[in-house]
């Protein structure tokens, strides 16, 4: 009697075991149709709006430009009138777009349906390195190299940094070098703010030491290895107020903690 009652037992227990195994199965073949349902509606739907031409971009707005031409921006951004609008990704544009010297950033704006909005920030020309041979580099003060021009500009010039015509269009800033010289020539600029000098500066000479000219007052200046600036800017104000209205050059190129005296030489 009670080997029937255990055989009767475990039918039972096989039969509820394959009715689970079965409703597993049920379950299973269910989510596997419901996530083919999805992306057959997905696909559908990429496809409407990869092939709508009300999606089709109508206007493209740039704004931000000066040196750049908007032709040049549609041509960098790969964009252009009829393309659609969702088979333009922005980050890739904005990538594009920085290629360019001349862009320091880019926002790029999707109006929906059909327009896109371009935001431009430029980088601007802050001084022109002298070339050997003929002709200047125009760069930003962070040292990215903008443009070549032969014409010289009413910008600082740079004499003593490595540069050539050809890095224009193959390397978009200076090397590691010329950037640690662009960042003593910055501070010197900052420095000379505080004594009212920095929009006399007509040239820097950075080959041994730091020097600068005041060309419109006939002064030229060697701060030496441009070290200890505060104290070198101190007796630079203290020289240019002593010699008023004379033509010479200020000599500030010693070690002013050895004694060195800073003096003028009169042409």
């Amino acid at each position: 009697m009670q080997n029937m009652t255990n055989k009767k037992r475990g039918k039972a227990g096989n039969i509820n075991k394959q009715r689970e195994i079965e409703k597993k199965k049920r379950k299973k073949r269910k989510t596997i149709l419901i996530l083919v349902m999805i992306i057959l509606i997905l696909g559908i739907i990429c496809a409407y709006l990869l092939s709508s031409p009300n999606f089709s971009i109508k206007e493209i707005s740039i704004s931000g430009t000066k040196q750049i031409s908007n032709a040049e921006i549609i041509k960098l951004a790969e964009v252009k009138v009829g393309d659609n609008i969702f088979s333009k990704i922005g980050i890739v544009m904005k990538v594009r777009l920085k290629q360019n010297g001349y862009i320091e950033d880019a926002k790029i704006n999707k109006i929906y349906p059909n327009k896109i909005e371009i935001e431009i920030v430029e980088r601007q020309k802050q001084f022109q390195i002298k070339l050997e041979k003929e002709g200047y580099i125009y760069i930003d003060e962070q040292g990215y190299i903008l443009e070549y021009g032969t014409d010289k500009l009413k910008l600082p010039e740079i004499i003593g940094i490595d540069a050539e015509q050809n890095d224009v269009g193959k390397i978009r800033r200076l090397d590691e070098n010329n950037l640690g010289k662009m960042e003593n020539i910055l501070q010197i600029r900052e420095r000379c703010k505080e004594i009212g000098i920095a929009d006399k500066i007509t040239q820097f000479q950075v080959e041994d030491e730091y020097i600068i000219k005041l060309e419109n007052d006939g002064i030229t200046i060697n701060l030496g290895d441009a070290s200890n600036l505060k104290n070198r800017i101190y007796y630079l104000n203290a020289i240019l107020k002593q010699e008023a209205g004379n033509r010479g050059i200020i000599y500030i190129n010693g070690d002013l903690n050895e004694g060195f005296t800073p003096y003028f030489s009169a042409e």
